[in-house]
């Protein structure tokens, strides 16, 4: 069975400068990116598709929060970045990134998440007979 290593990332942006720009970062970094609004609409199913959230600072606190609660609902195993910390102490985020000095620190964490998906993706795709 062939793994695929292609890392699909969802970015929810209400800025549409920030949403286009971090768009092209990522797809020119060789990820698979879907950009949308905070209130644009999301099925179950298509959020089962990334590996990655990327919810940026331009997304109220409130429902910065309330997506990241709907994303892990149906996808436990999304990784979700938000670009600002959220106001609450109980962040459901495995990054939180300040102020960005450049797309670098972005793609550090980007990268990092990226690898972890790809080795989870491995070894759940190993067949119990190689183990």
């Amino acid at each position: 069975m062939r793994i695929s290593n292609r890392i699909r990332i969802l970015s929810i942006s209400d800025d549409d400068g920030l949403r286009f720009s971090r768009e092209l970062v990522l797809r020119n970094d060789g990820y698979e990116t879907e950009s949308i609004t905070s209130k644009d609409a999301l099925t179950a199913a298509r959020v089962r598709s990334f590996d990655i959230a990327l919810i940026c600072r331009s997304v109220h606190p409130t429902r910065a929060m309330a997506l990241s609660d709907w994303l892990r609902q149906y996808n436990p195993e999304i990784q979700i970045v938000c670009i600002a910390p959220l106001e609450d102490a109980a962040e459901p985020c495995e990054a939180n990134l300040e102020i960005l000095a450049g797309p670098e620190p972005l793609l550090h964490t980007i990268r990092t998440l990226s690898a972890q998906v790809v080795s989870q993706k491995m070894v759940r795709e190993v067949p119990l007979t190689q183990i």
